[in-house]
């Protein structure tokens, strides 16, 4: 049961954030389909299967995600 809810949380995720970038509702979060898909519950290996890439190119984009994520963060609190 929890496999099935990863999954349509999954397809939940990507269909309103592609219907927010196309009708300029709201501004979603700048990310990777991969992260989309890791928050929405998916492992990294669902995710590469989906994607047609290996664990680890997931693991490594997760990863950079986060690096970025930090970044972000850390210049936002420095301006402020």
């Amino acid at each position: 049961m929890r496999s099935i809810d990863a999954k349509l949380g999954a397809i939940l995720t990507l269909t309103l954030d592609g219907y927010l970038r196309q009708t300029g509702v709201a501004r979603p979060k700048e990310r990777s389909v991969d992260k989309m898909l890791s928050d929405a519950g998916l492992s990294a290996s669902a995710i590469g299967d989906l994607l047609g890439k290996t664990e680890r190119a997931v693991h490594m984009q997760l990863a950079e995600a986060k690096k970025k994520t930090a970044s972000r963060r850390k210049s936002s609190k420095a301006g402020s």
